[in-house]
């Protein structure tokens, strides 16, 4: 269920910005990174994306949310892995390894169509 905070948060950081800027328009399009160790299923995103964004400028816009794989570099050999399971031991050398890549939620980008 933590799916619709965030996706509350993403809608009101959205329509802040939108504020902020003085966008004279409609926001068509909103692209979300979303790091696969968070844990979040898309779907329900989606769902509660649908629910809030009726009587705002979000309206008619749609949510493109990407998913972020884990990657990790090793504090040792430096070498960045992509890896399916968060095991944050370097598969060359076996020293511990930094998570750089995976644990995101990011707005990546606003698309608005001006009236």
């Amino acid at each position: 269920m933590h799916e619709a905070a965030i996706t509350h948060s993403i809608l009101k950081s959205v329509l802040q910005t939108v504020a902020d800027e003085n966008v004279d328009g409609y926001v068509t399009h909103i692209y979300v990174t979303v790091g696969v160790t968070q844990g979040i299923v898309p779907d329900s995103m989606q769902m509660y994306f649908e629910l809030e964004k009726p009587g705002t400028i979000l309206e008619n816009a749609e949510l493109i949310i990407t998913m972020q794989g884990i990657v990790a570099r090793c504090d040792e050999c430096g070498k960045e892995h992509e890896l399916d399971i968060p095991v944050m031991y370097c598969p060359d050398c076996a020293s511990p390894m930094e998570l750089i890549k995976g644990n995101e939620i990011i707005i990546s980008s606003i698309e608005v169509e001006n009236e």
